[in-house]
């Protein structure tokens, strides 16, 4: 059974990471003042948005990022519907329709938020190089990471929330057809992402999605593996 061993109150101390080299444990969590300030900022940000969508996500829920990308794709799955299914596509585009709407100033030159995430250029010491859906993908994965020092998907638990995946065999489709969910829940124990594989033909590598140290579930045709438990299915 695997835990998550991010504490805040190991922030600044050093360690021996698994290459064998001194690492500071990174900063992923949100301090008591810092939810209240940004809880408050949130509920400024939806006051215009309908009650159902709130209701929809529940009491607990609040964006816990800075606007930003990350700020950008969990706002863009809250206004698609917590709690429910959506195309990777329906969520590129409503990021594109919020981020728009953002003007900011880049070397002297005012574009939108979105032209300016869509336009970067990926880095240099990149060992793939994603272009931005590929990059909007990645992100994905960063909130549902909880395991190790670097769970950059703990503020989400803090707020009673997971991003869940769902990847679906489909013609046309050869790396599969992706679906994302924005999940709440009641308390944070119950707040871990979920990667659903049952509808999803497995190539060859398959044994590479099965990450037994994912903090979370892992569904596929056949199996059910929860915090590193393997569960199978009758």
């Amino acid at each position: 059974m695997f835990d998550i061993v991010y504490k805040p109150e190991n922030v600044g101390k050093e360690i021996i990471n698994n290459r064998g080299k001194r690492s500071i444990i990174r900063k992923y969590h949100m301090t008591e003042e810092e939810k209240i300030l940004t809880r408050e900022r949130w509920l400024k940000e939806i006051k215009n948005i309908p009650m159902s969508k709130s209701e929809q996500a529940g009491t607990k829920f609040y964006n816990p990022y800075r606007r930003g990308i990350y700020y950008y794709q969990i706002y863009s799955m809250f206004l698609l519907g917590a709690n429910e299914w959506h195309d990777l596509g329906d969520i590129v585009h409503k990021m594109e329709e919020i981020m728009s709407k953002i003007i900011i100033n880049k070397d002297g030159i005012n574009i939108t938020a979105w032209d300016k995430f869509r336009g970067k250029v990926s880095r240099t010491t990149s060992i793939k190089c994603k272009d931005f859906i590929g990059r909007i993908q990645e992100n994905m994965i960063f909130f549902q990471r909880l395991n190790k020092f670097h769970p950059t998907g703990y503020k989400l638990m803090q707020v009673c929330t997971a991003v869940d995946m769902k990847r679906t065999s489909k013609v046309d489709f050869p790396n599969g057809y992706y679906q994302y969910r924005l999940s709440t829940y009641d308390n944070i124990k119950e707040a871990l992402p979920i990667r659903d594989f049952s509808q999803f033909n497995f190539p060859k590598n398959k044994y590479k999605y099965m990450n037994y140290k994912f903090i979370g579930t892992i569904v596929t045709r056949d199996k059910i593996i929860t915090k590193g438990v393997l569960n199978e299915m009758s």
